[in-house]
Protein backbone atom coordinates (compact mmCIF):
# COMPACT_ATOMS: atom_id res chain seq x y z
CA UNK A 1 0.00 0.00 0.00
CA UNK A 2 2.67 2.30 0.88
CA UNK A 3 4.52 1.22 -2.19
CA UNK A 4 1.98 2.50 -4.32
CA UNK A 5 1.15 5.85 -2.17
CA UNK A 6 5.07 6.72 -3.14
CA UNK A 7 4.61 5.55 -6.97
CA UNK A 8 1.25 8.04 -7.15
CA UNK A 9 3.58 10.63 -5.71
CA UNK A 10 6.41 10.17 -8.20
CA UNK A 11 3.71 10.66 -11.34
CA UNK A 12 1.75 13.47 -9.87
CA UNK A 13 4.37 15.95 -8.69
CA UNK A 14 6.23 16.36 -11.72
CA UNK A 15 2.47 16.50 -13.77
CA UNK A 16 1.25 19.25 -11.13
CA UNK A 17 5.10 20.94 -11.83
CA UNK A 18 5.03 20.61 -15.43
CA UNK A 19 1.18 22.30 -15.37
CA UNK A 20 2.27 24.85 -13.61
CA UNK A 21 5.89 25.73 -15.57
CA UNK A 22 3.51 25.57 -18.73
CA UNK A 23 1.17 27.96 -17.18
CA UNK A 24 3.84 30.28 -16.57
CA UNK A 25 5.45 29.75 -19.62
CA UNK A 26 2.40 31.28 -21.65
CA UNK A 27 1.35 34.06 -19.02
CA UNK A 28 4.86 35.56 -19.43
CA UNK A 29 7.57 36.55 -21.44
CA UNK A 30 10.17 34.20 -22.24
CA UNK A 31 13.03 36.18 -21.00
CA UNK A 32 11.26 36.12 -17.42
CA UNK A 33 10.49 32.91 -17.36
CA UNK A 34 13.73 31.53 -18.06
CA UNK A 35 15.16 33.62 -15.58
CA UNK A 36 12.56 32.63 -13.00
CA UNK A 37 13.60 28.78 -13.60
CA UNK A 38 17.10 29.41 -13.45
CA UNK A 39 16.40 31.15 -10.02
CA UNK A 40 14.84 28.61 -8.36
CA UNK A 41 17.70 26.27 -9.68
CA UNK A 42 20.13 28.71 -7.96
CA UNK A 43 18.11 28.64 -5.27
CA UNK A 44 17.83 25.27 -4.88
CA UNK A 45 21.74 24.87 -5.36
CA UNK A 46 22.08 27.23 -2.75
CA UNK A 47 20.65 25.65 -0.74
CA UNK A 48 22.57 22.00 -1.21
CA UNK A 49 26.16 24.31 -1.64
CA UNK A 50 26.40 27.52 -0.23
CA UNK A 51 29.60 28.50 -2.25
CA UNK A 52 27.45 27.91 -5.58
CA UNK A 53 25.14 30.43 -3.76
CA UNK A 54 28.37 32.26 -3.40
CA UNK A 55 29.70 31.88 -6.80
CA UNK A 56 25.98 33.39 -8.21
CA UNK A 57 25.41 36.54 -5.75
CA UNK A 58 29.33 37.54 -7.43
CA UNK A 59 28.35 36.35 -10.73
CA UNK A 60 24.84 37.90 -10.81
CA UNK A 61 25.93 41.16 -9.03
CA UNK A 62 26.48 43.29 -12.27
CA UNK A 63 23.56 42.14 -14.17
CA UNK A 64 20.89 41.91 -11.49
CA UNK A 65 18.75 45.02 -10.26
CA UNK A 66 20.25 46.02 -6.90
CA UNK A 67 17.70 45.15 -4.75
CA UNK A 68 17.19 41.48 -5.80
CA UNK A 69 21.05 41.41 -5.27
CA UNK A 70 20.72 42.22 -1.78
CA UNK A 71 17.86 39.94 -0.88
CA UNK A 72 19.54 37.32 -2.80
CA UNK A 73 22.38 37.88 -0.11
CA UNK A 74 20.19 37.94 2.99
CA UNK A 75 18.62 34.28 1.74
CA UNK A 76 22.32 33.31 1.88
CA UNK A 77 22.58 34.82 5.22
CA UNK A 78 19.37 32.95 6.57
CA UNK A 79 20.52 29.51 4.81
CA UNK A 80 24.45 29.87 6.42
CA UNK A 81 22.83 30.17 9.66
CA UNK A 82 20.27 27.39 9.08
CA UNK A 83 22.97 24.75 8.08
CA UNK A 84 25.84 25.78 10.18
CA UNK A 85 25.20 28.32 12.89
CA UNK A 86 22.59 25.71 14.56
CA UNK A 87 25.01 22.57 13.73
CA UNK A 88 26.12 20.92 17.38
CA UNK A 89 29.69 21.20 17.11
CA UNK A 90 30.08 24.00 14.65
CA UNK A 91 32.41 26.78 14.98
CA UNK A 92 32.90 30.65 14.09
CA UNK A 93 36.32 31.66 12.06
CA UNK A 94 37.71 34.29 14.78
CA UNK A 95 40.57 36.63 14.24
CA UNK A 96 41.70 40.03 15.65
CA UNK A 97 40.81 41.11 11.92
CA UNK A 98 37.45 40.55 13.00
CA UNK A 99 37.83 43.40 16.47
CA UNK A 100 38.08 46.31 13.52
CA UNK A 101 35.38 45.07 11.13
CA UNK A 102 32.84 44.61 14.19
CA UNK A 103 33.71 48.08 15.76
CA UNK A 104 33.04 49.80 12.11
CA UNK A 105 29.77 47.89 11.97
CA UNK A 106 28.77 49.68 15.13
CA UNK A 107 30.36 52.65 14.48
CA UNK A 108 27.67 52.70 11.24
CA UNK A 109 24.94 51.51 13.20
CA UNK A 110 25.44 54.19 15.74
CA UNK A 111 25.54 57.26 13.08
CA UNK A 112 22.21 55.68 11.57
CA UNK A 113 20.37 56.06 14.60
CA UNK A 114 21.65 59.42 15.52
CA UNK A 115 21.65 60.82 11.72
CA UNK A 116 19.97 63.60 10.83
CA UNK A 117 17.82 61.54 8.18
CA UNK A 118 17.72 58.04 9.80
CA UNK A 119 15.67 56.64 7.81
CA UNK A 120 17.37 57.66 4.63
CA UNK A 121 20.71 56.58 6.74
CA UNK A 122 19.22 53.38 6.75
CA UNK A 123 19.61 52.69 2.93
CA UNK A 124 23.01 52.61 3.24
CA UNK A 125 23.49 50.76 6.09
CA UNK A 126 21.25 48.03 4.75
CA UNK A 127 23.70 47.84 1.90
CA UNK A 128 26.79 47.35 3.69
CA UNK A 129 25.01 45.03 6.47
CA UNK A 130 24.09 42.70 3.39
CA UNK A 131 27.91 42.79 1.95
CA UNK A 132 29.10 42.08 5.68
CA UNK A 133 26.60 39.12 5.67
CA UNK A 134 28.11 37.99 2.14
CA UNK A 135 31.76 38.14 3.81
CA UNK A 136 31.09 36.74 6.60
CA UNK A 137 29.40 33.77 4.77
CA UNK A 138 32.62 33.63 2.40
CA UNK A 139 34.98 33.55 5.37
CA UNK A 140 32.96 30.80 7.06
CA UNK A 141 32.11 28.24 3.94
CA UNK A 142 35.89 28.59 1.88
CA UNK A 143 38.20 26.35 3.20
CA UNK A 144 40.70 24.99 1.11
CA UNK A 145 42.89 26.86 -1.96
CA UNK A 146 40.57 24.75 -4.62
CA UNK A 147 37.31 26.49 -3.38
CA UNK A 148 39.20 29.81 -3.19
CA UNK A 149 40.59 29.59 -7.11
CA UNK A 150 37.39 28.65 -8.45
CA UNK A 151 35.25 31.71 -6.54
CA UNK A 152 37.92 34.02 -7.80
CA UNK A 153 38.27 32.61 -11.36
CA UNK A 154 34.54 32.85 -11.83
CA UNK A 155 34.83 36.82 -10.49
CA UNK A 156 37.69 38.08 -13.15
CA UNK A 157 35.12 35.97 -15.65
CA UNK A 158 32.17 37.91 -14.58
CA UNK A 159 34.49 41.06 -15.08
CA UNK A 160 35.98 40.08 -18.43
CA UNK A 161 32.05 39.53 -19.73
CA UNK A 162 30.85 42.91 -18.41
CA UNK A 163 34.10 44.66 -20.12
CA UNK A 164 33.58 43.05 -23.51
CA UNK A 165 30.24 44.63 -23.35
CA UNK A 166 31.97 47.89 -22.60
CA UNK A 167 34.24 47.33 -25.77
CA UNK A 168 30.78 46.51 -27.42
CA UNK A 169 29.55 50.11 -26.49
CA UNK A 170 32.78 51.54 -27.79
CA UNK A 171 32.78 50.10 -31.18
CA UNK A 172 28.95 50.62 -32.02
CA UNK A 173 29.09 53.97 -30.08
CA UNK A 174 27.12 55.30 -27.31
CA UNK A 175 25.87 58.72 -26.22
CA UNK A 176 28.26 60.77 -24.20
CA UNK A 177 26.95 62.12 -21.18
CA UNK A 178 27.99 66.01 -21.43
CA UNK A 179 28.19 65.76 -17.79
CA UNK A 180 30.98 63.21 -18.25
CA UNK A 181 33.88 65.13 -20.16
CA UNK A 182 34.78 69.22 -20.38
CA UNK A 183 34.14 69.12 -23.93
CA UNK A 184 36.33 72.17 -24.56
CA UNK A 185 39.78 70.78 -23.16
CA UNK A 186 38.60 67.02 -24.55
CA UNK A 187 37.22 67.85 -28.15
CA UNK A 188 37.96 64.64 -29.66
CA UNK A 189 36.84 62.88 -27.25
CA UNK A 190 33.19 60.91 -28.20
CA UNK A 191 32.65 57.92 -26.07
CA UNK A 192 33.21 56.93 -22.59
CA UNK A 193 31.95 53.23 -21.80
CA UNK A 194 30.48 52.47 -19.10
CA UNK A 195 28.88 48.92 -19.71
CA UNK A 196 25.94 47.89 -17.32
CA UNK A 197 27.19 50.17 -14.53
CA UNK A 198 25.22 53.29 -16.11
CA UNK A 199 28.80 55.57 -15.37
CA UNK A 200 32.24 55.16 -16.43
CA UNK A 201 33.57 55.97 -13.33
CA UNK A 202 32.04 53.03 -11.44
CA UNK A 203 32.75 51.00 -14.16
CA UNK A 204 36.52 51.68 -13.58
CA UNK A 205 35.95 51.64 -9.93
CA UNK A 206 35.01 47.55 -10.66
CA UNK A 207 37.37 46.86 -13.30
CA UNK A 208 40.71 48.24 -10.92
CA UNK A 209 39.07 45.82 -7.89
CA UNK A 210 39.37 43.49 -10.68
CA UNK A 211 42.25 43.49 -12.60
CA UNK A 212 44.82 42.84 -9.86
CA UNK A 213 43.04 39.79 -9.12
CA UNK A 214 43.45 38.26 -12.68
CA UNK A 215 46.84 39.47 -12.79
CA UNK A 216 47.56 37.08 -9.75
CA UNK A 217 46.13 34.36 -11.33
CA UNK A 218 47.91 34.87 -14.24
CA UNK A 219 51.29 35.03 -12.00
CA UNK A 220 50.62 32.24 -10.48
CA UNK A 221 49.96 29.86 -13.48
CA UNK A 222 52.56 27.68 -14.63
CA UNK A 223 50.23 25.90 -16.90
CA UNK A 224 50.30 27.29 -20.62
CA UNK A 225 46.53 27.19 -21.47
CA UNK A 226 45.40 28.95 -17.69
CA UNK A 227 47.98 31.37 -18.37
CA UNK A 228 46.83 32.54 -22.05
CA UNK A 229 43.38 32.34 -20.55
CA UNK A 230 43.94 34.92 -17.32
CA UNK A 231 46.75 36.95 -20.17
CA UNK A 232 43.14 37.32 -22.47
CA UNK A 233 41.54 38.72 -19.36
CA UNK A 234 43.53 41.05 -17.82
CA UNK A 235 44.07 42.19 -21.75
CA UNK A 236 40.14 42.64 -22.04
CA UNK A 237 40.07 44.63 -18.49
CA UNK A 238 43.18 46.98 -18.90
CA UNK A 239 41.81 47.42 -22.37
CA UNK A 240 38.46 48.21 -21.24
CA UNK A 241 39.55 50.39 -18.11
CA UNK A 242 41.08 52.63 -20.81
CA UNK A 243 38.47 53.07 -23.20
CA UNK A 244 36.18 54.33 -19.74
CA UNK A 245 38.20 57.28 -20.15
CA UNK A 246 38.36 57.06 -15.95
CA UNK A 247 41.30 59.30 -14.85
CA UNK A 248 40.68 58.48 -11.42
CA UNK A 249 40.27 55.07 -12.26
CA UNK A 250 43.93 55.02 -13.87
CA UNK A 251 45.23 56.16 -11.60
CA UNK A 252 43.65 54.19 -8.70
CA UNK A 253 45.02 51.36 -11.27
CA UNK A 254 48.74 52.46 -11.64
CA UNK A 255 48.50 52.40 -7.97
CA UNK A 256 47.21 48.74 -7.44
CA UNK A 257 49.48 47.96 -9.87
CA UNK A 258 52.68 49.22 -7.95
CA UNK A 259 51.81 47.64 -4.96
CA UNK A 260 51.33 44.22 -6.57
CA UNK A 261 54.96 44.58 -8.18
CA UNK A 262 55.74 45.61 -4.57
CA UNK A 263 54.02 42.83 -3.01
CA UNK A 264 55.61 39.96 -5.34
CA UNK A 265 58.47 41.58 -7.41
CA UNK A 266 60.19 44.49 -6.85
CA UNK A 267 62.52 44.34 -9.51
CA UNK A 268 60.06 44.77 -12.02
CA UNK A 269 59.59 48.42 -10.69
CA UNK A 270 62.77 48.95 -13.12
CA UNK A 271 59.99 48.58 -15.97
CA UNK A 272 57.71 51.30 -14.99
CA UNK A 273 59.59 54.38 -16.41
CA UNK A 274 60.29 52.67 -20.22
CA UNK A 275 56.98 51.01 -20.04
CA UNK A 276 55.57 55.15 -19.18
CA UNK A 277 58.01 56.56 -21.88
CA UNK A 278 57.13 53.96 -24.46
CA UNK A 279 53.15 54.71 -23.80
CA UNK A 280 53.72 58.39 -24.71
CA UNK A 281 54.06 57.35 -28.23
CA UNK A 282 52.07 54.20 -28.47
CA UNK A 283 48.32 56.03 -26.72
CA UNK A 284 46.25 57.65 -28.89
CA UNK A 285 46.41 61.36 -28.49
CA UNK A 286 42.99 61.47 -27.14
CA UNK A 287 44.06 59.60 -24.04
CA UNK A 288 47.45 61.72 -23.88
CA UNK A 289 45.31 64.96 -23.37
CA UNK A 290 42.98 63.33 -20.96
CA UNK A 291 46.33 61.93 -18.99
CA UNK A 292 47.55 65.86 -18.92
CA UNK A 293 44.16 67.22 -18.00
CA UNK A 294 44.59 65.08 -14.42
CA UNK A 295 45.75 67.93 -12.72
CA UNK A 296 44.06 70.79 -14.52
CA UNK A 297 42.58 73.33 -12.67
CA UNK A 298 40.90 74.83 -16.02
CA UNK A 299 39.17 71.46 -16.35
CA UNK A 300 35.56 71.97 -15.77
CA UNK A 301 35.61 68.78 -13.71
CA UNK A 302 38.55 69.48 -11.49
CA UNK A 303 36.82 72.94 -10.36
CA UNK A 304 33.51 71.42 -9.96
CA UNK A 305 35.04 69.00 -7.57
CA UNK A 306 37.42 70.92 -5.51
CA UNK A 307 34.35 73.58 -5.22
CA UNK A 308 32.55 70.52 -3.32
CA UNK A 309 35.17 69.79 -0.86
CA UNK A 310 35.45 72.85 0.25
CA UNK A 311 31.87 73.05 0.77
CA UNK A 312 32.30 69.83 2.43
CA UNK A 313 35.43 70.59 4.71
CA UNK A 314 32.47 73.22 5.99
CA UNK A 315 30.23 70.70 6.96
CA UNK A 316 33.16 68.57 8.63
CA UNK A 317 34.18 71.94 10.84
CA UNK A 318 30.50 72.26 11.55
CA UNK A 319 29.90 68.56 12.67
CA UNK A 320 33.42 66.75 13.17
CA UNK A 321 32.82 65.04 16.13
CA UNK A 322 29.36 63.00 14.82
CA UNK A 323 29.21 64.04 11.22
CA UNK A 324 25.70 64.36 10.07
CA UNK A 325 24.73 60.79 9.52
CA UNK A 326 25.59 57.55 7.52
CA UNK A 327 24.63 57.29 4.00
CA UNK A 328 24.62 59.72 1.08
CA UNK A 329 21.19 61.02 1.80
CA UNK A 330 22.11 63.12 5.65
CA UNK A 331 25.42 64.49 3.58
CA UNK A 332 23.19 65.39 0.37
CA UNK A 333 20.60 67.22 2.41
CA UNK A 334 22.94 68.91 4.46
CA UNK A 335 25.52 69.82 1.87
CA UNK A 336 22.17 71.48 0.16
CA UNK A 337 22.08 73.73 3.05
CA UNK A 338 25.16 74.90 2.39
CA UNK A 339 24.48 76.03 -1.48
CA UNK A 340 21.50 74.87 -3.66
CA UNK A 341 23.02 75.40 -6.69
CA UNK A 342 25.24 72.18 -7.01
CA UNK A 343 22.78 69.20 -6.88
CA UNK A 344 25.43 66.51 -5.36
CA UNK A 345 24.93 63.02 -4.57
CA UNK A 346 28.59 62.88 -2.72
CA UNK A 347 31.60 64.98 -1.80
CA UNK A 348 33.63 63.23 -4.96
CA UNK A 349 36.13 62.10 -2.02
CA UNK A 350 35.68 58.71 -0.13
CA UNK A 351 37.44 60.09 2.77
CA UNK A 352 36.15 63.19 3.19
CA UNK A 353 32.56 61.90 2.87
CA UNK A 354 33.29 59.24 5.56
CA UNK A 355 34.35 62.15 8.24
CA UNK A 356 31.17 64.42 7.06
CA UNK A 357 29.31 61.38 7.65
CA UNK A 358 30.69 59.72 10.48
CA UNK A 359 32.54 62.29 11.86
CA UNK A 360 36.16 62.53 13.54
CA UNK A 361 35.97 58.87 14.96
CA UNK A 362 34.43 57.27 12.02
CA UNK A 363 37.12 58.22 9.17
CA UNK A 364 39.93 56.92 12.13
CA UNK A 365 37.87 53.99 12.63
CA UNK A 366 38.24 53.20 8.52
CA UNK A 367 41.81 53.71 8.84
CA UNK A 368 42.17 51.34 11.34
CA UNK A 369 40.54 48.52 9.60
CA UNK A 370 42.51 48.84 6.50
CA UNK A 371 45.71 48.96 8.60
CA UNK A 372 45.21 46.33 10.27
CA UNK A 373 43.32 43.72 7.41
CA UNK A 374 46.93 45.20 5.19
CA UNK A 375 49.31 45.08 8.06
CA UNK A 376 48.45 41.21 9.44
CA UNK A 377 47.72 39.64 5.36
CA UNK A 378 51.19 41.04 4.54
CA UNK A 379 52.80 39.18 7.99
CA UNK A 380 50.47 36.00 7.69
CA UNK A 381 50.36 35.60 3.32
CA UNK A 382 52.83 37.72 2.01
CA UNK A 383 55.26 36.48 3.83
CA UNK A 384 53.91 32.66 3.47
CA UNK A 385 55.45 29.95 1.93
CA UNK A 386 52.45 28.87 -0.49
CA UNK A 387 53.32 30.71 -3.91
CA UNK A 388 49.44 30.70 -4.09
CA UNK A 389 48.63 32.20 -0.94
CA UNK A 390 51.44 35.51 -1.43
CA UNK A 391 50.01 35.92 -5.07
CA UNK A 392 46.34 35.88 -4.49
CA UNK A 393 47.00 37.66 -1.62
CA UNK A 394 49.17 40.48 -3.38
CA UNK A 395 46.30 40.73 -6.23
CA UNK A 396 43.61 41.15 -3.74
CA UNK A 397 45.58 43.77 -1.74
CA UNK A 398 46.32 45.14 -4.93
CA UNK A 399 42.56 45.42 -6.21
CA UNK A 400 41.50 47.00 -2.42
CA UNK A 401 44.21 49.76 -2.83
CA UNK A 402 43.14 50.59 -6.71
CA UNK A 403 39.66 51.36 -5.25
CA UNK A 404 41.07 53.46 -2.14
CA UNK A 405 43.15 55.29 -4.42
CA UNK A 406 40.49 56.30 -6.66
CA UNK A 407 38.72 57.30 -3.34
CA UNK A 408 40.76 59.87 -3.25
CA UNK A 409 38.64 62.20 -6.55
CA UNK A 410 35.71 59.90 -6.01
CA UNK A 411 33.52 58.53 -3.02
CA UNK A 412 33.71 54.76 -4.43
CA UNK A 413 31.19 53.46 -1.55
CA UNK A 414 28.47 54.84 -2.85
CA UNK A 415 26.47 51.96 -4.77
CA UNK A 416 25.86 48.93 -4.08
CA UNK A 417 27.81 47.01 -6.34
CA UNK A 418 30.87 48.54 -5.97
CA UNK A 419 29.94 48.38 -2.19
CA UNK A 420 29.32 44.70 -2.65
CA UNK A 421 32.79 44.17 -4.31
CA UNK A 422 34.30 46.30 -1.56
CA UNK A 423 33.78 43.63 0.92
CA UNK A 424 33.92 40.98 -1.19
CA UNK A 425 37.27 41.34 -1.71
CA UNK A 426 38.22 41.91 2.03
CA UNK A 427 36.47 38.78 2.77
CA UNK A 428 38.65 36.91 0.11
CA UNK A 429 41.59 38.21 2.29
CA UNK A 430 40.51 37.42 5.27
CA UNK A 431 40.39 33.65 3.54
CA UNK A 432 43.94 33.90 2.47
CA UNK A 433 44.60 34.63 5.95
CA UNK A 434 42.63 31.84 6.81
CA UNK A 435 44.76 29.54 4.33
CA UNK A 436 47.44 30.46 5.11
CA UNK A 437 47.32 29.53 8.91
CA UNK A 438 46.05 26.41 8.12
CA UNK A 439 49.26 25.45 6.06
CA UNK A 440 47.15 22.34 4.24
CA UNK A 441 49.76 20.77 1.66
CA UNK A 442 47.02 18.32 0.33
CA UNK A 443 44.62 20.62 -1.59
CA UNK A 444 45.03 20.43 -6.21
CA UNK A 445 48.13 22.19 -7.44
CA UNK A 446 46.58 25.76 -8.61
CA UNK A 447 48.96 26.65 -11.19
Amino acid sequence: MVVRVLEKKQIIIPLLLGVVFSLLYNKIPAVTFVGLIGGIAITLLSIYDIKIGIIAAIVSLPFLPDMLSLLFMIFLVFIFLFNHIFREGYTIRQSFVDVPIVIFILAIIVATVTSLDPMGSFRDLAIHLCALGLLFIIVNSVNNKNELNVILSAFVFTASLVALYGVYQYFVGVELDPAWVDEANNPDITTRVFSVFGNPNILAEYLIMSIPVSVSLFWNSKRLTKKLIFLLTSMILSGTLILTLSRGGWLGFAFGIFVFILLVEKRLLLLCIPMGVVSVFVLPQSIINRIMSIGSLTDSSNAYRIKIWQITMDIIRDHWAAGVGFGYIPFKKTFETYIRTMPIFHAHNTYLEITAELGIAGIILFIILIFVIYKYAIINSIKSEDRYIRTITAGLLAGIASLLFHGLVEHVLYLPRIIITFWTMIGFVLVVMKLSKLEDKSTIDLS
